[in-house]
């Protein structure tokens, strides 16, 4: 199957992103984000770029050029200088960002298959100096991060984190992350509140136990890393073992009634 020409579609397109505010208890809180674009252009010092919009607010601007995408931020009516969000000819061992204090190392390169049965490039990353840190790219549709966040690894003063639910040109589905494997921004925020599911110890070295106060039917658990590969998968549902696992972030997808995503801490 042919590789997807990395340029964007001009067509509308649509991401939806989660906003977690990790410094606000309850862990987490949430936000969400819609980011649109309608095919419309704006010219900034000579260059055409496809405008971005957050809630009919301009937000953003992007352009292609060959397998590289520029991003400028438009804050305050003020267009700031374009900077270099994504190159999609990174290669394993590469780096990305290389004069920011935590530059992007990649560590793979991979593909994976859209909803519309397109192959896409996936290139995965570290912060050199943040080991929990991690970040993927899927050619054409942006980081995990959301499309206007590439590369930023550090909360916002309100210390919000945001992630990539799904992706959408025109009325089609095209990508869903792995972790939440919705687009329902409504599902997520219920799955958010209080719903009588736990996990303990958090953070965790060898074993988590789910804590399931309102009997809710549970199917499986499964562990989640932060570039979307489930790393275990068990039909436990009451202690679960997970001395194997390197040290680090991680997401808990409890499937039952409805699917409820956590995040975890191992620590070793």
């Amino acid at each position: 199957m042919a590789m997807l020409a990395v340029g964007l579609s001009v067509n509308a397109q649509t991401w939806y992103i989660l906003g977690e505010y990790i410094w606000s208890p309850p862990n987490p809180q949430g936000t969400f984000e819609v980011y649109q674009t309608t095919g419309e252009t704006v010219t900034i010092e000579g260059l055409d770029y496809t405008s971005v919009y957050e809630n009919n607010a301009l937000k953003a601007a992007y352009r292609n050029d060959g397998n590289q995408v520029y991003i400028r931020w438009r804050i305050e009516n003020v267009w700031f200088d374009e900077i270099l969000a994504y190159d999609y000819d990174l290669e394993e061992g590469d780096f990305f960002n290389d004069d920011d204090e935590h530059p992007m190392m990649v560590t793979e390169v991979s593909t994976i298959i859209d909803h519309n049965g397109m192959e896409r490039k996936k290139i995965e990353f570290s912060f050199v100096g943040l080991p929990d840190e991690t970040e993927y790219w899927i050619e054409g549709v942006g980081s995990s991060r959301g499309f206007l966040y590439s590369g930023i690894y550090q909360p916002t003063d309100e210390g919000a984190i945001f992630h990539l639910l799904c992706y959408h040109v025109g009325e089609n589905l095209i990508y869903t992350n792995p972790v939440y494997n919705t687009c329902d921004v409504d599902e997520v925020a219920e799955n958010m509140v209080n719903n009588g599911l736990s996990i303990y110890p958090n953070p965790a070295k060898e074993i988590i136990n789910i804590l399931n106060d309102n009997n809710l039917t549970v199917s499986s658990v499964e562990i989640i890393d932060l570039t979307g590969r489930v790393v275990l998968s068990t039909e436990k549902t009451d202690n679960i073992n997970i001395a194997e696992l390197p040290e680090g972030q991680y997401f808990v997808r409890i499937n039952g009634e409805t699917s409820i995503v956590k995040k975890l801490f191992i620590t070793k």
